[in-house]
């Protein structure tokens, strides 16, 4: 919403690693071989395009929009993310797709890959309210999904977010941090969007 509205490009980091996800997958690589892995993901290219609303993510020229969303992808995703050679590699290509400009949402970008950006957000929310929201994402796809395998889906990324050494889930200093537990997503945009044009 935020990139529609000041018309620039939207850059999900979080696609940019289930694409690596899948290359290992398709690949055949373990995933748990940081070796194999490190070498795919400096060896792939990933790219985002598109309007804010229709993202598209191309993994070596093919697009895997869709794909990047399955269950094995975000399984094998969420293992391949902790290694800090694989996040080395995608903050290069992260910075290269940011340079001309761009709203990044993903757990590092205010304190690794662009720790000088303009305005830097840091949203937050209750866990219950989290694993509810990402339920609601998940029954699209998967309607048998369940909540307490989401919420502990949620608790344990966030457990290995916060404890990875390289590029630790935290808070910028100079971030703004926004609790969006209770809120609708209108609102933290309207709170968000007044940041914006306060600062400018």
């Amino acid at each position: 919403m935020l990139a529609r509205e000041l018309g620039l490009l939207y850059i999900d980091t979080g696609s940019m690693y289930r694409a690596v996800g899948l290359a290992v997958i398709e690949s055949s690589a373990n995933e748990r071989d940081d070796l194999a892995v490190t070498s795919l993901a400096e060896r792939i290219k990933i790219d985002l395009a598109g309007d804010p609303d229709s993202l598209r993510v191309s993994l070596n020229g093919r697009d895997v929009t869709g794909r990047i969303r399955d269950d094995d992808v975000t399984r094998v995703s969420s293992i391949v993310s902790t290694i800090p050679a694989v996040r080395r590699a995608m903050v290069r290509q992260q910075r290269e797709l940011g340079r001309a400009g761009a709203v990044m949402n993903g757990r590092d970008i205010g304190t690794v890959v662009f720790p000088d950006a303009d305005i830097k957000f840091f949203l937050d929310a209750g866990v219950a309210e989290r694993a509810e929201r990402r339920l609601a994402e998940e029954r699209v796809n998967n309607p048998a999904a369940e909540y307490e395998q989401t919420l502990a889906d949620i608790t344990d990324r966030d457990r290995r977010d916060t404890m990875r050494e390289d590029s630790p889930l935290l808070a910028a200093e100079d971030a703004i941090v926004i609790d969006s537990t209770g809120l609708s997503i209108d609102e933290v945009f309207q709170r968000m969007m007044a940041l914006v044009k306060s600062k400018h």
